[in-house]
């Protein structure tokens, strides 16, 4: 099991008494309680009548009960479930994902911004998150603030493997209930954050199930003019029209709310010369606004009631509206997005098939548009994965893409994948990726006072190659290296000084993991070391900085004990994590006004840190407690830490989390 992953939850003989998960989602199908009638206990799911149907209830067709499952995409793998990341206490995905080998982590300092993840050697703008298929990134900017995703509501988060671009795709609990469920998550920190969630869903009939989810989120921030508050909202609807059929309507929604400091006027980071009452802001007055809110309607089939979903088709309208204030400036637009989305999944014997298409077209509100040169554009995106497994132990998997934009703009990407076990409890795997990138809209047609776009800019060309090998066994969950490097052409990057979007000359981005997972009944602990670097040849000024950058590496160790107490009643967990960078590098930098994170920093190098948290959860019947001490050794050898330069990272704090569920 990977660090990542929480717990199994069960232990070796004597083992407890038998039954369900009490906090599974996705229940087995019981009668309904409102209905006259008994379950067919065959498992295939209709209600029988004790009572002689009449001729019209003969005729009426049954209602399906066993909800649909989904099954991976071809070519990518499970990263964390529901029924794992539960033992976890996570924020944000962001702060999920830092945690996982191959993560270099640039954070903002408080929760809810849009943090960066350089992870496995790519970087954030080549990074792209998909909604059930629906790609979430901005549709100006291309960034993606990963406080959007639902982390609490999601049954399944997967990431592709060996591609020219890191790409992730989360899919939301599918409920279906014989009696009403409510979740309620709640945490509170010091220093005024605090979360607060609430998921009610049941079912309206026999075919249907209605979801309602509200949550808040405040970080008054630990430092001045780093507060916000951001609220997501989100109605769903689930109706199976029969055994093989079932339809979706959807609205999503996203608001935050942010002051943003650009970060804080530090002499020495070396130091930690940073006095939180009297350490100038960059900026003093500057917030600003984002709302991201989505309405989609869905189809989705699968061969036959046990079988995974194997096709879906989207149609949705997307809004992204971003405002920047500062002073007398003030920057604003709102795109409206009009799209739809297919795939489905075809297996013929080894063979497995994933075709897909996906059409967008994208409108900006001219009446507030003050910063984009273009008026409406339409993209299409073709697309199709292959899995091969000629023989038990090897498997091949092959993708390619092509799309088109109607500003003239085209972009391709194929890829394989070869995965063998050559030998019991071995695993290894190689692939290799090409492909250019398409600019995004706002790279070519940004004009603001200080950054401006280029419609001459070219196509950013990237080769990817990584390698892998994985022993395991017994308790010794995975011991492994993995390497990988990308060679990218004609990259796209903001010149520091005079904010002009531009390529620049090729570099390489190589990098490296080495883990090791132990996993017993009672234990689990682990050990992995991250290491990246920019290569380039190049005498350019903005090659050279990358080159000179620096080399960032990053250790993390985790240690946790766990076991059932009270007679099987009760449920915990125990233990630590530990991260330490050992040296100075140069980590990207963020310009608020853009949304965007660039690899060129004017910034100084941030020093070597290391962080402590002491975590512990418990569960007793439906109520989990979470507990997590954070930057424990905070003060001790060190003054302060940053993962990106000018935003400190808050110091020691304590945060507690509670979840609940409530039935009937």
């Amino acid at each position: 099991m990977w660090l990542w992953q929480a717990v199994p939850d069960t232990l070796p003989p004597p083992e407890p008494p038998a039954g369900p998960d009490t906090l599974r989602t996705e229940t087995p199908v019981l009668p309904d309680t409102l209905e006259n009638g008994s379950f067919d206990p065959t498992g295939r799911g209709r209600f029988t009548n004790p009572q002689e149907p009449d001729s019209e209830s003969r005729s009426r067709p049954q209602p399906v009960v066993i909800p649909k499952q989904v099954g991976l995409n071809p070519g990518f793998r499970e990263v964390f479930s529901d029924s794992l990341q539960r033992w976890e206490q996570w924020y944000n995905l962001a702060e999920r994902r830092q945690a996982q080998p191959g993560a270099i982590s640039f954070r903002l300092g408080s929760h809810g911004r849009n943090d960066a993840i350089l992870f496995r050697a790519i970087e954030p703008r080549h990074q792209v998150f998909l909604f059930e298929g629906i790609p979430m990134n901005n549709t100006v900017s291309g960034a993606m603030n990963s406080n959007f995703l639902p982390l609490d509501r999601m049954r399944l988060y997967s990431e592709q493997e060996g591609g020219i671009r890191y790409t992730g795709e989360y899919t939301l609990r599918r409920y279906y209930l014989n009696t009403p469920l409510t979740w309620i998550n709640f945490e509170d920190t010091s220093n005024d954050v605090r979360r607060a969630e609430v998921i009610f869903s049941r079912n309206v009939n026999r075919s249907g199930n209605i979801e309602l989810a509200y949550r808040g989120n405040n970080d008054n921030g630990n430092y001045r003019r780093s507060s916000l508050d951001a609220r997501q909202a989100a109605v769903r609807y689930t109706h199976y029209l029969n055994e093989v059929w079932s339809a979706q309507a959807q609205l999503f929604y996203n608001s935050f709310q942010m002051n943003e400091s650009d970060g804080y006027t530090i002499p020495d980071m070396n130091l930690f010369n940073f006095e939180p009452l009297l350490t100038p802001v960059r900026l003093t007055t500057a917030r600003s606004s984002t709302r991201k809110s989505m309405i989609s309607a869905s189809l989705f089939h699968r061969p036959d009631e046990t079988s995974e979903q194997q096709s879906r088709l989207h149609l949705y309208h997307n809004r992204d509206r971003r405002i920047f204030f500062n002073s007398d400036l003030r920057l604003f637009y709102r795109a409206f997005s009009y799209g739809a989305y297919a795939d489905t999944r075809i297996e013929r014997g080894p063979f497995e098939l994933q075709p897909l298409l996906h059409l967008r077209a994208t409108v900006l509100d001219d009446d507030s548009n003050t910063l984009i040169n273009r008026s409406a554009w339409t993209d299409v995106t073709a697309g199709l994965r292959l899995a091969f497994a000629p023989a038990e132990a090897v498997q091949i998997g092959g993708w390619s893409e092509v799309s088109y934009r109607t500003d003239g703009q085209t972009g391709f990407e194929a890829g394989y994948r070869f995965d063998v076990r050559p030998a019991r409890n071995w695993q290894f795997w190689q692939s290799l990726a090409v492909g250019q990138l398409v600019p995004t809209i706002q790279q070519l047609f940004w004009f603001g006072e200080d950054f401006l776009g280029d419609a001459d800019l070219s196509r950013e060309q990237i080769v990817r190659a990584e390698a892998g090998l994985v022993w395991g066994r017994g308790w010794m969950d995975a011991l492994g290296l993995r390497v990988y490097g990308s060679r990218i052409g004609s990259p796209i990057v903001v010149n520091p000084e005079t904010g002009i979007f531009q390529n620049i000359d090729a570099y390489q981005s190589l990098g490296a993991e080495l883990f090791a997972d132990i996993e017993t009944p009672y234990l689990e602990a682990g050990l992995s070391a991250t290491i990246q670097r920019f290569f380039s040849n190049s005498a350019r000024a903005e090659n050279q900085f990358l080159d000179q950058s620096g080399l960032r590496n990053t250790n993390r160790a985790y240690f946790y004990l766990k076991n059932y107490f009270l007679n099987f009643a009760t449920y915990a967990k125990i233990g630590g994590s530990l991260t330490f960078s050992p040296n100075a590098f140069h980590s990207p930098v963020y310009y608020p006004e853009l949304d965007y994170w660039d690899p060129l920093s004017p910034d100084q190098a941030i020093p070597a840190y290391y962080r402590f948290d002491l975590e512990a959860s418990a569960r007793v019947r439906m109520i989990m407690v979470q507990l997590r001490y954070e930057n424990l050794l905070d003060g001790l050898g060190q003054l302060g830490y940053f993962e990106t330069a000018r935003y400190p990272m808050p110091p020691r704090r304590f945060r507690i989390a509670i979840r609940w569920i409530i039935r009937n």
